[in-house]
């Protein structure tokens, strides 16, 4: 089954080469029939390559030893949701996964858009089916995961024990389906670019496509920190580790670009930036991927040195080079007659928006590949910490949150001084005042100045957001005789593309909010004798015993810690532990958390010490407010749902003209 796999492969890559050309033909020859086939063509490539997905998944399911992959990622004793998520847990499934996800998305344009779009639609397939031959190419000569092997071995090696946690399972997909969403609306620019068809049409139908690739992003990163900080024992979620960086600037050009395309929409500006803004993002996903796979970083997040790293350099070349050069042809019927008219307007606030989300985007990249290129040059290693990265990117996304706030209360084309006052007044004083009463129950000395500026502009942005709300709710409720209840969904569901976006940064405040708590978290060290107990903070913590036993395929030796509150009332028991596992032979570090809305008790099992009287040592963190970035999660997938819902009505006329039979005729 595996051979009959490759041969799927191998016809899906022929397919491709088909669905790359064939299209271009069918223009030139004005044979639209030829298109369809490419199409179809496109179609079937999804079919082969979820065939031989499906090959690679049995084999994991069943231990299927006699395939190379499967004995280095699998094993018997593993739980079968591991062996499921173990088909992205190595270097040439994940490219797999990758392929499936490309062809699906691949799938789905070609069955979408076949009437639709009909002047730049061969071209955007014949660019997404570039994209996924080109990956296909490097699976079946580098790093094909169907490989067989003559010896059948009676065990495998196992998946890695840092990727078995529940995130894992999520995680690698989310970012995968982020990364590769991005090269939709990438394609559909650069069949605009390459026929000089660049009106609104491009942004109105790719942007579903868009908002969905930056939500699995940002669910893939959130995520991703949720897992580091459940599984890597360290106390946070977020240390500027270069494959975090990969993943976080791509998000941060897709933020700018769904921002960016907003002004297009409205006022028909900004068309050369937003088509810049795309290039980049999609760039920048081939350089996340070159980071996690050429083996040029250590990082627990990154694959094993490959051959098909520098593959992937050669892709962004390919990608930036044909990119721009046909930008820079294109660039004198992409150049607009309109103006921003006033300094005070929500244009400016969206441009100054985007240049700090790039230039954040630029920061992050220059720290993470400094190091790569001095090593390259002088020969000498070089390390950028966190400090570097938290100095020069906090006061850039202080500012951010604070526009954020601003583009919620300033009007397009021109507002005046007077409005803006009038506007403004209101959430300074009542986040000046919240920031008061927080800084009543802390003291000043033991908080630097990022608490406080968080505090306050969360606030603000917060208070903007529900003080919005509630003046379009008296209104509404005025016109319709509605309870506020109704109302609210009312106006949900009326203007779902602003309130999403408000949800959205409401999110996004949260975030900031979690962010925040880093900044008073405690942090001890503690030896505590069994029967004994000590005082961290709100908590009693007593160790009852070390105990031993076996979680999944682990063998766990844990402390059995008993909390209790500061009035000696029982909390919860738990059980920090070291873990063993049969294919791993040194011990990994499993936490214990209790949660509470507040903050976080993060305890860490760091050894165990024999005397007259056994005792413990525990790593002790309280985190406060980091439960809150995890909240963000579900305010985005509530926020994306209520904007996916708003559909603009050019592409509505489009659509409807479609499905008129005498547009067919005509077309």
């Amino acid at each position: 089954m595996a051979i009959f796999g490759t041969i799927s492969l191998m016809a899906a890559l022929a397919l491709c080469l088909y669905g790359g050309i064939v299209p271009h033909l069918g223009v030139i020859k004005n044979n639209w029939n030829l298109v369809r086939s490419a199409q179809n063509a496109s179609i079937l490539t999804f079919f082969l390559i979820l065939f031989s997905s499906g090959i690679l998944l049995n084999a994991l399911i069943k231990s299927d030893f006699s395939v190379v992959y499967v004995w280095g990622h699998s094993s018997t004793d593993m739980p079968l949701f591991y062996k499921i998520a173990s088909f992205w847990g190595g270097l040439e499934g994940s490219l797999l996964f990758w392929i499936l996800v490309q062809s699906f998305f691949l799938m789905i344009v070609s069955f979408r858009y076949q009437y639709s779009n009909r002047e730049i639609i061969p071209y955007v397939i014949a660019c997404l089916n570039f994209i996924t031959g080109f990956l296909l190419l490097l699976l079946l000569g580098w790093s094909n995961p169907l490989d067989m092997q003559a010896v059948l071995p009676t065990e495998g090696r196992g998946l890695n024990p840092l990727l078995q946690h529940p995130a894992m399972a999520i995680h690698p997909p989310s970012l995968y389906l982020g990364f590769i969403g991005f090269s939709v609306p990438f394609s559909f620019a650069m069949a605009g670019l390459f026929l000089g068809k660049l009106d609104n049409v491009w942004v109105l139908t790719t942007r579903r496509w868009t908002l969905m690739s930056w939500y699995f992003l940002s669910a893939g990163l959130i995520l991703g920190g949720q897992w580091a900080y459940e599984e890597l024992g360290w106390g946070g979620f977020w240390a500027w580790d270069p494959v975090e960086n990969a993943a976080l600037m791509p998000w941060l050009t897709g933020t700018a670009f769904l921002h960016s395309v907003m002004i297009q929409e409205k006022r028909n500006m900004m068309k050369i930036w937003n088509v810049v803004l795309i290039i980049l993002t999609f760039g920048l996903t081939i350089v996340g991927t070159f980071l996690t796979r050429s083996g040029v970083i250590n990082s627990v997040h990154a694959f094993t040195q490959s051959e098909i790293g520098p593959a992937f350099l050669i892709l962004l070349a390919i990608i930036l080079v044909f990119s721009f050069t046909l930008l820079f042809k294109r660039i004198k019927i992409l150049e607009t007659e309109h103006k921003i008219e006033s300094v005070l307007c929500r244009e400016n606030v969206f441009l100054a928006q985007n240049v700090l989300l790039v230039g954040i985007a630029s920061t992050v990249l220059l720290g993470t590949i400094f190091p790569l290129l001095a090593e390259a040059v002088r020969g000498t290693k070089l390390s950028i910490q966190a400090p570097f990265f938290n100095t020069t990117i906090a006061p850039m996304g202080y500012i951010l949150l604070f526009l954020m706030g601003v583009g919620t209360l300033i009007a397009w084309r021109k507002s005046s001084f007077e409005n803006l006052i009038r506007n403004f007044k209101n959430p300074v004083i009542v986040a000046t005042i919240l920031t008061l009463i927080f800084s009543f129950f802390h003291s000043l000395g033991n908080l630097n100045w990022n608490v406080y500026t968080i505090v306050w502009l969360s606030a603000f942005v917060g208070i903007t957001i529900i003080l919005e709300i509630i003046k379009v709710i008296k209104i509404k409720r005025k016109q319709t005789k509605k309870s506020i209840v109704n109302t609210l969904f009312y106006i949900c569901f009326q203007y779902p593309r602003r309130y999403g976006g408000l949800l959205i940064h409401f999110g996004v405040v949260l975030m900031f909010l979690g962010f925040a708590g880093t900044f008073f978290k405690i942090e001890r060290n503690v030896t505590i004798e069994i029967g004994n107990s000590t005082k961290i903070g709100n908590y009693n913590l007593l160790l009852k015993k070390v105990d031993q036993f076996k979680v999944g395929n682990a063998n766990h030796r844990a402390a059995i810690i008993e909390v209790f509150d500061e009035k000696n009332n029982f909390i919860k028991i738990l059980k920090p532990a070291k873990s063993f596992y049969p294919t791993q032979p040194e011990p990994l570090t499993e936490v214990a958390i209790l949660r509470t809305f507040l903050e976080d008790l993060y305890l860490i099992f760091s050894s165990e010490n024999d005397g007259e009287k056994k005792s413990v040592t525990l790593k002790v963190y309280i985190n406060p407010l980091v439960g809150w970035a995890w909240m963000a999660l579900p305010i985005f997938t509530l926020g994306v749902a209520l904007s996916l819902s708003y559909r603009p009505k050019d592409v509505l006329k489009n659509e409807q003209m479609i499905k008129d039979s005498s547009f067919y005729a005509k077309n």
